[in-house]
């Protein structure tokens, strides 16, 4: 992957998250961001993971995969900023109601979402170890 690559890559994935930060300052950033971050992010790294498990080569555009996994966990509050009430049922989306309720809070959150990161870089480094080492990759 190119220096430049990455760094436009990063760049916008940060715009957009900022964007979005910004959004919830009517409303507490700690609760409302940071949540759906954490749990958004740790999907998206799981989902990563399995990619990269699976198929035996990096993940393109990780950053996007981040904010899409925030988008789909903080969908309910674009749903509310149109006037639609928040209900039990948005919890389909990662937990977006429940989540604000868990012990520990954003700590809580924040220590899976390392975990999730963690697990995602040991599988990504262990499979690119492997190929540098001559092992195949799938086609």
């Amino acid at each position: 992957m190119s220096v430049l690559r990455l760094l436009l890559g990063a760049t916008l994935t940060i715009a957009v998250e900022a964007y979005l930060f910004l959004q919830f300052q009517p409303h507490d950033p700690r609760s409302g961001w940071f949540t759906h971050f954490f749990i958004g992010a740790t999907v998206a790294l799981g989902c990563m993971t399995v990619w990269v498990a699976e198929e035996h080569r990096p993940v393109r555009l990780p950053g996007l995969w981040l904010v899409a996994g925030h988008l789909v966990a903080m969908f309910p509050d674009f749903l509310f900023a149109k006037g639609i009430a928040h209900r039990h049922w948005m919890d389909a989306f990662f937990g977006h109601l429940i989540s604000h309720s868990a012990p520990g809070g954003n700590l809580l959150w924040y220590a899976v979402f390392l975990v999730a990161l963690a697990v995602y870089l040991a599988v990504d480094v262990r499979t690119r170890s492997s190929q540098a080492a001559g092992g195949r990759r799938r086609a």
